[in-house]
């Protein structure tokens, strides 16, 4: 059977709806509401979705300032993970980003999260540092930056 096809699209303010129910079955501390809706309306900031079989399955948002930019986060439906999905829509925020004129991107990303470490390390990010229990007690995050 063949993977379904995957559209990778701006998001919309339409789109919050199922950005939050990605949100809710797949982060302990889900962003609220409003802070998703920033991240489509701010102009400092990019959403991008991957659309497949008319459902909104996986989203990733940036912060930039000046010519530096951070990944908030990307998540993907957990039916739909390890099926390149996440790595498609990184792909393609990174070239929206390069192409804005940002040179340095960074992300902090939980120390055990071993699919996400592989697909950073994969896309050339290197860890530079590390932050102690910002998951939540015992849940350091690991620093990372791609230079674009």
């Amino acid at each position: 059977m063949a993977e379904p096809e995957v559209k990778i699209r701006p998001a919309e303010l339409d789109d919050v709806s199922e950005i939050m129910e990605l949100e809710q079955g797949s982060i302990v501390h889900p962003w609220e509401r409003k802070a998703v809706e920033l991240l489509i309306t701010d102009p400092n900031k990019i959403c991008l979705v991957a659309e497949t079989e008319g459902r909104i399955v996986s989203y990733v948002g940036a912060e930039s300032v000046l010519d530096e930019s951070n990944i908030g986060n990307i998540v993907t439906h957990k039916e739909y993970r390890g099926k390149g999905i996440g790595t498609l829509l990184f792909k393609d925020l990174l070239v929206e980003l390069k192409n804005a004129g940002i040179v340095k991107v960074f992300l902090e990303v939980e120390h055990d999260n071993t699919p996400a470490l592989k697909l950073y390390e994969n896309l050339g990010f290197v860890k530079y540092g590390h932050r102690r229990d910002y998951y939540g007690a015992g849940k350091d995050a690991v620093l990372m930056s791609l230079d674009l």
